[in-house]
């Protein structure tokens, strides 16, 4: 009769034995667990983008070809300061001024012509009003004398036409600036249009021009600051506004991102056009407020807690209380950074807030 309540025992001692080892895991586990806090406190809170970007002139001069012929001759050279009027490049006239010469010869043909038609106008005027000729006769004089003035009109904007293109052989710097680049040398054919030298009126200041992604061009306005650094001074911060943030959308591979200009300070010449620099822009800032580190929102020491996405909680230490050395704590935030937040209620500072958990060995 007592078998059964051996068994009854037996079974007892059994779930009791296995109750203190899952107990015995749970402390272990509990043990092993390091809870890392940092205090609040006041600081600059920051956002900012990442993004690239390329330096180029702030104001360039393209000096462009007006006229078809060979370059005879270059007076300038690269990075040389220019003034206003200075001749930079001079071209073979030899096919102009033969063309000149031509269009002269015959604007003094069509001059004499004109000084002939004209007497012969005012003597057949004369003959008219003495009744010796007739009306159409005098309109005939009147017609010749208009068809070699038209004449003379047309050969004379044909002369101009020729002494401007004489004139154009002969290129002047049309500002005071510095020379970039000659894409041009001695006896190199040129014809309309083809780039010369390219000029830039001041490298004190530069346009970074920088790539927006489309999810964060919403951030950006004109007059936001802007760091740079450049990998021929890495060690250097320059610095910049936005001046421009273009519509247009720029496709590649799948990505869409929109251009801003930057306008950037090179007081120093340090900067040079083409150079490829990694940018920050400066969306918001609050300073001396009290701050959180962000994975303090991120970071839980019980698994079982439900997250509420209404609310921004963190866990704050605490007196140890039924085995806890936290409880958690709701806060109001305000600007939230790359690396802190802001709270703006529900803590004060040096409190003591749960960033991180990590296994202690």
């Amino acid at each position: 009769m007592q078998k059964p309540r051996i068994k009854i025992i037996v079974s007892a001692s059994i779930v009791l034995v296995i109750i203190i080892i899952i107990l015995a895991k749970s402390c272990s586990k509990s043990s092993n667990r390091e809870l890392v806090y940092e205090k609040t406190t006041r600081g600059d809170v920051r956002k900012t983008i990442s993004v690239t970007g390329e330096l180029d002139l702030l104001e360039p001069v393209n000096i462009l070809s007006k006229v078809d012929g060979v370059i005879e001759d270059i007076y300038t050279d690269f990075n040389q300061h220019v003034t206003k009027g200075q001749l930079l490049i001079k071209m073979e006239p030899s096919a102009i001024s033969q063309k000149m010469l031509k269009t002269k010869s015959l604007v003094d043909s069509a001059r004499l012509e004109i000084l002939s038609a004209e007497k012969d106008l005012e003597s057949k005027k004369n003959l008219y009003k003495d009744n010796l000729i007739s009306k159409r006769a005098m309109e005939m004089a009147e017609v010749e004398y208009s068809s070699v003035l038209s004449k003379y009109k047309q050969v004379k904007i044909d002369y101009e036409v020729a002494a401007k293109e004489m004139d154009n052989t002969r290129i002047h710097s049309p500002i005071n600036g510095i020379v970039i680049s000659i894409s041009v040398k001695k006896s190199t054919p040129v014809s309309v249009t083809t780039p010369l030298i390219l000029l830039a009126s001041n490298l004190n200041k530069m346009v970074l021009t920088i790539s927006i992604d489309e999810s964060d061009i919403g951030y950006i306005k004109n007059g936001q600051h802007v760091t740079f650094s450049v990998s021929a001074f890495s060690d250097k911060k320059f610095t910049g506004t936005i001046n421009q943030i273009r519509m247009s959308p720029i496709k590649s591979g799948g990505l869409v991102t929109y251009q801003a200009l930057v306008l950037c300070d090179n007081s120093e010449l340090l900067l040079r056009p083409g150079m490829t620099a990694t940018a920050t822009v400066l969306i918001e800032e609050k300073k001396d407020v009290l701050m959180v580190l962000n994975q303090a929102f991120i970071v839980s020491p019980e698994n079982d807690v439900s997250s509420n996405k209404t609310k921004k909680i963190v866990w704050k230490k605490a007196a140890s209380l039924q085995g806890k050395s936290y409880s958690d704590v709701e806060v109001k935030v305000g600007l939230q950074g790359d690396m802190y937040t802001e709270i703006t209620d529900g803590l004060k500072e040096n409190d003591e807030i749960l960033v991180r958990i990590k296994d202690s060995k």
